[in-house]
């Protein structure tokens, strides 16, 4: 890093647009809690972007560690070993997370691997899950907007109480309904539920 050309550039620019990265999720996650936009119909967008927040958080934990530094071996010792303190699988979930008993060699491998190869292609998966889900809704927006371009909803003559229509329908989609309606057999249907 510090032998090739502009590495500290590169090594800055990183860990810049990292940072940046984290700040822009805490803002969008808010943005989308104070709008309401993990409600109904978005609940799966919304759990793809909480996987994608944990994502984020584990490339800032790993690669804090990766240049092997003084604070980046703390921090690293300290992380590996919060999942110490859970009853029965604590230990083994260190030892996997660490390589061994100890920080080591092993351990700025694992970390090394999970911020190059595992972390990105887990964030390429959701956030092709979120996007899609986002298209989705979208497409829904746009086809709506779309059928209104094309076919857009007239309003008809003034109310006017002394002059009555010969015949009221009803919207095309609720001519299926209004034939039911009209058959009499919602009345056969209800009286039937009632008594």
């Amino acid at each position: 890093m510090t032998e090739a050309n502009f590495g500290w550039l590169i090594r800055s620019v990183h860990r810049w647009s990292a940072s940046m990265m984290v700040l822009m999720i805490i803002l969008h996650v808010f943005r989308v809690y104070l709008t309401g936009g993990f409600k109904k119909p978005r609940e799966l967008t919304w759990v793809t972007g909480v996987v994608l927040a944990v994502l984020t958080a584990s490339f800032g934990v790993t690669g804090y560690s990766l240049p092997w530094d003084q604070i980046g071996y703390w921090a690293v010792k300290l992380v590996t070993g919060v999942p110490e303190a859970i009853p029965v699988i604590g230990s083994p979930l260190v030892e996997l997370l660490r390589g061994s008993a100890s920080v080591g060699q092993s351990t700025l491998t694992r970390f090394y691997s999970l911020h190059t190869f595992v972390l990105p292609l887990l964030t390429a998966v959701f956030m092709l899950m979120h996007f899609l889900m986002i298209l989705v809704i979208l497409g829904t927006i746009a086809c709506n907007v779309g059928l209104a371009v094309l076919e857009p909803s007239m309003i008809g003559e003034p109310a006017d109480p002394f002059a009555t229509p010969l015949e009221i329908l009803p919207e095309c989609s609720d001519n299926r309904l209004f034939d039911w309606y009209r058959s009499g057999l919602v009345l056969g249907y209800w009286s039937n539920i009632t008594y």
